[in-house]
């Protein structure tokens, strides 16, 4: 099966001073967002991530950074296995030296009982600044 392409109306409230919402991520990770080396962000099903919609605006934080990036697309998977078979691994985890370190490093994120809620991949890109406001 290939990803469910999740497509929602880009509403006008998520273009001008949209609340953010927050999401933890690590440095490595943020790191390699806010440069641009990292356009692809997995999660899996929790119901926090099914309540995403394309065109939101993410707060990402480390412990001592944050910054903020807009969902341009949301692809759905049974597991990280298609999900590697279909993305472009080195946009999920640019420090993986192949696909399969890639899916290591997630299964070593992701047991197998959270794999099974489904496998979010949250297509993003680093946004404007004068569009962000923080949710609380």
């Amino acid at each position: 099966m290939l990803a469910r392409n999740i497509k929602y109306r880009q509403a006008a409230k998520y273009r001008q001073a949209a609340p953010a919402r927050k999401m933890r991520i690590k440095k490595p990770y943020y790191d390699a967002i806010m440069s641009g080396r990292k356009t692809l962000e997995v999660r899996v099903g929790y119901g926090s991530i099914k309540r995403l919609r394309t065109g939101e605006l993410l707060q990402l934080e480390t412990s001592h950074e944050s910054g903020a990036v807009q969902i341009k697309s949301i692809r759905i998977y049974d597991n990280f296995a298609k999900m590697l078979a279909a993305e472009d691994w080195q946009q999920i985890v640019p420090q993986a030296k192949d696909r399969a370190e890639a899916l290591r490093l997630l299964q070593k994120i992701y047991p197998p009982r959270k794999e099974k809620l489904g496998v979010y991949a949250i297509e993003i890109a680093k946004a404007e600044s004068s569009t962000i406001q923080c949710m609380s």
